[in-house]
Formats: C-alpha cells, structure tokens, sequence
C-alpha cells in the first residue's frame, strides 16, 4: 500500500484530483470522508442514548412488576429496609457535619476538608466525633510544632542587632574600670584602639 501511495504522489502527470480519486481507489472501502464519519458518530451516539433510556424504563418496569408480585409482609420489609437506609444516610449526613465543626478551623481548604470528612466520617456518632477530635489533636501539635521550627529557624538566621554600648568608642575611663582578663583582650583584639587611649 504505501507503494503505491508513493507512486501515486510521484507520478507527475497526474493533477490534484486525478491524484485524490487514485488514492480514493487505492484506500477503497476503508475511505471514509469525514462529513459521514461525524454523522455516523452523532447516529450512534444518538441510538446509544435510546438504549440507554429504554434500558432505564425498562429497569423501572421490571422493579414495579417485583413490587407488584410481593405480598404484604415483603412490601412492609422493604419499606422499612428503605427507611432504615435513608435513617442510615441521614444520619452519616449529620455526622459529617459535626466532623465539619471540629476539623473546619484546622483544614482550612475546602476540598482537602471534604475529602477527609467522608473519609472518617461513621455512622457511629461518638466513634466518628473521637477519631475527628483525635486527627485535630494530632494536626494542631504537627502545626505547633511546625512554627516552632520556623521560629527557631528564623531567629537563628537573625543576624544580631549592632549598637549600643559595645559599639561605642573605648574611653581611657572605661578602660579603667575593666579587669585585668578584658584589658588584656581589648589590647590584643584592638591593638590602635589601646595606643590611642594610651598615646
């Protein structure tokens, strides 16, 4: 095939369209043009739908026929099996929402918060409201610990404040009322300083 490609698109004494319909021949049956390909996929997609909407009634359909052959004690079942599970719903809800209170000042993304609500979130109440109060334990001592750090950190890298008495220049007086130890190290670490004291 792709020798034949080649030869159609060398062969000189063919023109644009002479070329196109060679290729047409050449690709035969699997030459699709591309208005048909999209309203081949617009029909498929439309027929797929139908399906899906019949599938769908008749779902609903066979559900009511079941509910219809039931007896009276089978219907007071499964309405109460439907009750317990909305009870059941209803109450995970309400739970999530106490787990919401507790870790809402402390997960502040609103995504990152509802990921980890659903996650923790029981049917059990108490259970739910310790696992939340302990996961907020546990991420406030992370966060305390965490600007420790950065404190320690910034105030290490700090560069010390200069001023004051120490900077000030060395009088004779001061000089003076040194010991003995910090006049021998003024004179070695500032040998100009003591000559002018001195001089």
């Amino acid at each position: 095939m792709d020798e034949e490609l080649s030869n159609v698109l060398g062969n000189e004494d063919l023109d644009s369209n002479a070329k196109a319909e060679a290729i047409k021949k050449l690709i035969g049956a699997n030459y699709v043009p591309t208005e048909k390909y999209s309203n081949d996929v617009s029909s498929v997609k439309k027929e797929n739908k139908t399906l899906k909407d019949t599938l769908k009634t008749k779902d609903t359909e066979i559900e009511g026929y079941k509910n219809s052959q039931l007896t009276e004690d089978e219907k007071l079942q499964k309405a109460l099996e439907n009750a317990k599970e909305a009870e059941r719903k209803a109450t995970i809800k309400e739970n999530q929402y106490t787990v919401k209170e507790i870790l809402g000042e402390i997960i502040l993304d609103k995504e990152d918060l509802d990921i980890v609500v659903k996650n923790i979130t029981k049917e059990d109440l108490e259970l739910t409201k310790k696992e939340a109060q302990q996961l907020a334990e546990i991420m406030k001592k992370q966060k305390e610990a965490t600007e420790a750090k950065i404190r320690e950190e910034l105030i290490n890298d700090t560069p010390k404040p200069t001023g004051g008495e120490q900077d000030k220049p060395m009088t004779k007086e001061a000089f003076l009322k040194l010991g003995y130890n910090e006049q021998v190290k003024y004179k070695i670490e500032n040998p100009e300083g003591y000559k002018q004291l001195f001089n």
